[in-house]
C-alpha cells in the first residue's frame, strides 16, 4: 500500500497481519455502500405520502428496448436478505448486464486507504478529543473491528466503521448479487467510482465530521435494535417504514443532517439517473441500489419516470 496516511509499522498491533487490513478495506467498503442504502434523505415526506412507498424490484421500460429492472437493496449480510426472492432472480437471470452502485478494485482499495486516514501529522485523538477518542477505540474493539492505525484515521471513516455489524460471512447481498451475474458471465459495472462514494463524507469540514462520529457513538446502544427495525421494513417492501425506521439515526444537528443527505442521497440520485440513460435506452439490464435511492420526489424512481421512461412495480 502507498500513501504518507498509512499506519507505519510502529503502530501495527502484534496480532494484526496485512491481511487484517485488506479485510477490513473491503468490509469498509459494505459498511459505505450500507450508510447510503439505510440512511434517510430529507425529500423523503411522512409514510403516508412517500412517493413509491413500497416495493423492491421495478420494471423500467424504454421505447423499443429490452425491459429493464431496478431492485432496491439494503446492504447486509442477514441471512433473511440474502435469500433472493424468485422474482429477483428471474429478472436478474433473463438480464443481459448487471450494474450496481460501485465495483471494488485493487485501485479502489488504495484510494479508499489512503482518503482514510490524515497524511498532515494530526492524530484522531487531536481532532476529536480524548474522551471521543477513547469511547470511539473501545467501541471499535468491542465489535472486533481492527484498531491497526485508528490513531491516524479520520473522523469519518471511524464513524462509518461504527456504523454496522461487524461482519459475519462477508456475503452481503450486492456482492451476492454481483456473484451471480459474474457466474453467468454477464457484464458488471458501477454507477459510480469508490472515490465519489468517499467525497461525500471526506470533503467534508472536520467538525461536521467529529458530529458525526460523536452521534455514531452516542447511538451505539440502541443501534442493534434499530437495525433489526429497519431489516424487517425491508423484508416487508415497505421502504416507506424503512424510511421512518431511519430517522432514528438522524443527527440532533439539523443543519448538519441535511447537508450530509443531499450529498449523500439526492446529489447521487441525480447523477446516478443521469448515468442510468444510457444503460436503459439499451435494455436489459439489472440494476441495483440501496432502497433509500429509490422513493420519493427526489428519489431515482421519479426521476426517471420523469425522464420518460415507464415505471412498474414487480416485487
Amino acid at each position: 500500500m502507498r500513501g504518507a496516511g498509512f499506519p507505519s509499522s510502529a503502530s501495527t498491533q502484534s496480532t494484526t497481519d496485512p491481511h487484517s487490513l485488506l479485510k477490513y478495506l473491503f468490509t469498509f467498503f459494505c459498511v459505505l455502500l450500507f450508510t447510503s442504502g439505510a440512511a434517510l434523505a430529507t425529500q423523503v415526506k411522512p409514510p403516508a405520502t412517500v412517493k413509491y412507498a413500497k416495493g423492491l424490484l421495478w420494471k423500467i421500460e424504454a421505447p423499443g428496448a429490452k425491459s429493464n429492472y431496478l431492485f432496491g437493496t439494503i446492504h447486509s449480510e442477514d441471512k433473511r436478505v440474502t435469500a433472493l426472492p424468485e422474482p429477483v432472480i428471474k429478472a436478474l437471470d433473463a438480464s443481459n448486464r448487471f450494474t450496481m452502485e460501485a465495483i471494488i478494485d485493487g485501485e479502489g482499495l488504495v484510494h479508499m486507504a489512503e482518503a482514510m486516514y490524515f497524511n498532515d501529522g494530526r492524530t484522531l485523538e487531536q481532532v476529536v478529543g480524548k474522551k471521543l477518542y477513547a469511547e470511539s477505540v473501545k467501541l471499535l474493539a468491542a465489535r472486533g473491528i481492527p484498531t491497526l492505525g485508528v490513531e491516524k484515521q479520520k473522523p469519518w471513516a471511524v464513524m462509518m466503521a461504527l456504523s454496522m455489524p461487524p461482519p459475519k460471512t462477508g456475503e452481503y447481498l450486492d456482492l451476492i448479487l454481483q456473484e451471480r451475474a459474474t457466474r453467468q458471465n454477464k457484464p458488471v459495472s458501477g454507477l459510480e467510482t469508490i472515490q465519489e462514494q468517499l467525497a461525500v463524507f471526506d470533503e467534508l469540514p472536520l467538525p461536521d465530521q467529529v458530529a458525526l462520529l460523536k452521534e455514531a457513538v452516542q447511538e451505539q446502544d440502541a443501534f442493534e435494535k434499530d437495525l433489526e427495525e429497519m431489516i424487517r421494513a425491508y423484508l416487508a417492501r415497505d421502504i416507506a417504514a424503512l424510511a421512518e425506521a431511519g430517522t432514528k439515526h438522524k443527527p440532533d444537528n439539523d443543519r448538519l443532517y441535511r447537508f450530509v443527505m443531499d450529498r449523500l442521497l439526492t446529489r447521487r440520485n441525480a447523477r446516478m439517473a443521469a448515468r442510468l440513460g444510457p444503460i436503459l435506452k439499451d435494455g436489459g439490464a439489472f440494476i441495483a441500489v440501496g432502497a433509500a435511492h429509490l422513493p420519493g420526489e427526489s428519489g431515482l424512481l421519479n426521476l426517471l419516470e420523469k425522464a420518460g421512461y415507464r415505471v412498474t412495480p414487480v416485487y
